[in-house]
């Protein structure tokens, strides 16, 4: 990524990288109040939440299945998987996910985006059990019809 700013400012690409450097390590007041209350309550909240995604861990890993053996990495403390596309090097992941959204109404991320190009992340989180239902159906259908018959129109 870059950035335009004036050249005749002395130092002021360093200043600009210690701003960057800041933001993410300085939470908020409100962020902070609402850990701190997190932890009062203790961890019961949170195992709750992720035995919720270890069924929509599974219905993914199923509708991922045309893919073959192998072809799926992830889902270990994480609310995503990395799926290798079929025909190493046959098909462009950003026109892959284009393809399913359009054709199939299901969205994934390019692994491109991700820097792993050649593959698909695939979010199980924040998704109740019935709709993570519904978009792996549709996801396993348009895997097995790109597997069968590649990128058909």
């Amino acid at each position: 990524m870059q950035i335009a700013y004036p050249s005749e400012v002395e130092n002021f690409a360093e200043q600009l990288l210690k701003v960057q450097d800041n933001i993410p390590i300085c939470a908020s007041i409100l962020s902070q109040y609402l850990a701190l209350y997190s932890l009062e309550l203790g961890p019961q909240w949170v195992v709750d939440r992720v035995k919720s995604l270890e069924k929509n861990r599974e219905i993914v890993l199923e509708a991922l299945s045309p893919l073959g053996e192998g072809s799926v990495k992830g889902g270990e403390g994480a609310i995503y998987l990395w799926a290798k596309l079929p025909h190493e090097n046959a098909y462009d992941d950003f026109d892959v996910v284009r393809w399913l959204a359009h054709k199939h109404g299901v969205a994934v991320i390019p692994g491109k985006a991700c820097g792993c190009p050649g593959n698909l992340r695939i979010s199980f989180g924040g998704l109740t059990e019935n709709d993570c239902r519904a978009a792996a159906e549709r996801l396993k259908k348009g895997l097995e019809e790109l597997v069968r018959d590649g990128l058909s129109q």
